[in-house]
């Protein structure tokens, strides 16, 4: 009776072998759909976030100076003037604000407004930093008694004065109630040596940002 050797199984091994790799295969483009996905949800917030961040910029406005004088100061009057140097970045003119249209500004002391200017015409040229001038008066009548006592005793302690202003300027963009407001940093101002009459602004520039 003769033995019959087992050969060895080289089908079966190939079968494993070809599973494995299929089992592999499977398991890196189920990775690479995964990553792919992923990425695609990750751009598309990326994408949300850069177009919301679009429509919600709004350029940022500088004073680049505020000068302030006093008219006239008797122990029964007094006047005083604010003249304003506001520029406006190359972006806004055109895309935000009106070319042509009506600007105002209103002058605030510790918060509290105390004068503001006329309401003044200009004209604007598209896409171009351009710069307004921009005054506005006040006599003792027009603002509150103790706030006139607080600010003409920073005056004569100090030889300083610091005023906040806020901006209103047409809107052009489509969607809006056609003005845009702007709130201002405090300028702060010195008088010049030996007057009390005539201060004007030095320091950092007061930044004016737009206000929804």
């Amino acid at each position: 009776m003769g033995i019959e050797g087992l050969a060895p199984d080289n089908t079966s091994r190939w079968d494993v072998k070809k599973k494995k790799k299929f089992l592999i295969f499977v398991l890196v483009m189920v990775g690479i759909i995964a990553l792919s996905v992923f990425g695609y949800v990750e751009v598309g917030k990326q994408t949300e976030r850069e177009k919301k961040e679009a429509e919600n910029y709004v350029p940022e406005i500088t004073i680049p100076s505020t000068d302030f004088t006093v008219l006239n100061v008797t122990e029964s009057r007094l006047d005083v003037k604010w003249d304003l140097l506001i520029r406006l970045p190359w972006d806004l003119p055109g895309y935000f604000m009106c070319l042509k249209g009506d600007s105002q500004v209103f002058i605030l002391y510790k918060g509290v407004t105390i004068a503001n200017s006329t309401i003044e015409s200009y004209t604007l040229i598209p896409r171009w930093a351009q710069q307004l001038t921009v005054s506005a008066v006040a006599s003792e009548g027009d603002m509150d008694g103790l706030v006139v006592k607080d600010f003409m005793k920073d005056v004569k302690q100090s030889g300083e004065i610091r005023f906040g202003s806020r901006l209103i300027l047409p809107d052009c963009r489509q969607g809006t109630n056609g003005k845009m407001n702007y709130a201002c940093d405090e300028a702060t101002l010195q008088f010049e040596p030996g007057s009390q009459r005539k201060a004007t602004s030095f320091g950092e520039q007061p930044t004016c940002r737009y206000v929804r």
